[in-house]
């Protein structure tokens, strides 16, 4: 358990207390709302593999929070999770155990609301400033134009340990966002060595794999064991090295490694071109012109492997329709640094949700 006061003396109208849960961190906190404004007042990171359930890290995070500040009680409870949402139930998609707002309403005494993970950064991104650098970052074109963000489809996709994708309709000048299961769809491989992976993805698994089995912190781990064992690299030196950690350790390895090891910088170009190939397959299917948002821990760590070479929008800006490519290149692209992204949407989803 990790524990950040972030903003402590933080005054507000209304505190929220948010959750994000994935399949490798479950971020709970404090945010505060002041206007039009959120905050983070305090943030506590549990392991998600190290707990069982929500109800007794909520109850800690309730517990700390009395203990500086007196004031700091909940109004309500919005937790944004890896999954499907169904009757304010989530069974979680990269994890061993299940989440039900009915119970933690139950126990905590505060009304609570089950959102959709990628759902929650479609409400974070209603209080971000696109021009606010520590927030987003604006992934230029080929051609180095950076497209004016219309009044129009907002999509956004996101690795992190799997795959998460969501989108937001504009609706009379207001945005109503709704949550998918977009990761889940089938791959296509679009060259010769990604549908060499996706062969030996889909020997492995024994079906036709799923798009976040390539993008996501478990595709650059595929991808990894696919060069060993088809391509056959050497495993020697940093590679060994890698070879020996946990399958939750070697992406971060993996990316650190790619400036100064060929076979790393391989798996990471392949890994960014398979990313470009499935954000342009979602832009086709969204016409996002109110811009493209690429989410996740994973996307902001390896921003340089996005820019490298134009590598990303080399990939993002082909299609073999001739008529479609002028459309792409009109998407505005973003990249979401702000990793609170999470919080600050489940929170804002329960003002907005909860009436």
């Amino acid at each position: 358990m990790q524990i950040k006061w972030i903003n402590p003396d933080c005054q507000f109208d209304k505190s929220i207390l948010a959750g994000d849960v994935g399949g490798t961190n479950t971020n709970l906190a404090i945010v505060a709302q002041k206007g039009d404004i959120f905050t983070v007042i305090l943030e506590v990171i549990f392991s998600s593999s190290e707990i069982n359930g929500l109800i007794d890290p909520l109850k800690k995070v309730l517990e700390i929070a009395r203990e500086k500040r007196h004031d700091l009680t909940p109004s309500r409870c919005c937790i944004s999770a890896a999954g499907a949402v169904i009757n304010n139930r989530c069974n979680l998609t990269n994890c061993g155990w299940n989440i039900d707002g009915a119970e933690i309403e139950k126990e905590l005494g505060i009304k609570t609301l089950l959102i959709n993970d990628f759902l929650a950064v479609s409400y974070g991104l209603l209080t971000f400033d696109i021009d606010n650098e520590k927030q987003i970052v604006k992934l230029p074109h080929i051609d180095g134009s950076i497209p004016e963000k219309q009044k129009a489809t907002i999509a956004v996709i996101g690795p992190g340990t799997g795959l998460g994708v969501s989108f937001l309709v504009n609706h009379n000048g207001s945005y109503i966002p709704a949550s998918s299961e977009g990761g889940h769809v089938a791959f296509a491989p679009f060259d010769d060595e990604s549908t060499a992976f996706c062969n030996y993805m889909k020997e492995k698994i024994g079906c036709t794999p799923g798009l976040e089995l390539f993008v996501s912190g478990q595709g650059v781990k595929n991808i990894f064991h696919f060069y060993k064992d088809v391509k056959k690299i050497p495993i020697t030196g940093l590679i060994a090295e890698i070879d020996a950690t946990s399958d939750t350790d070697k992406p971060g390895r993996i990316s650190k490694g790619a400036a100064s090891n060929e076979h790393c910088h391989a798996i990471m170009s392949l890994y960014v071109r398979m990313f470009a190939s499935a954000a342009s397959n979602l832009a086709c299917t969204t016409l996002p012109f109110g811009g493209l948002y690429l989410a996740g821990g994973t996307v902001s760590k390896d921003l340089k492997w996005l820019k490298e070479n134009n590598l990303f929008m080399s990939i993002f800006e082909k299609n073999y329709n001739k008529n479609i490519v002028p459309l792409l290149k009109k998407v505005p692209v973003y990249v979401i640094m702000d990793y609170s992204i999470s919080l600050y949407g489940a929170a804002n989803a329960g003002i907005c949700l909860m009436k």
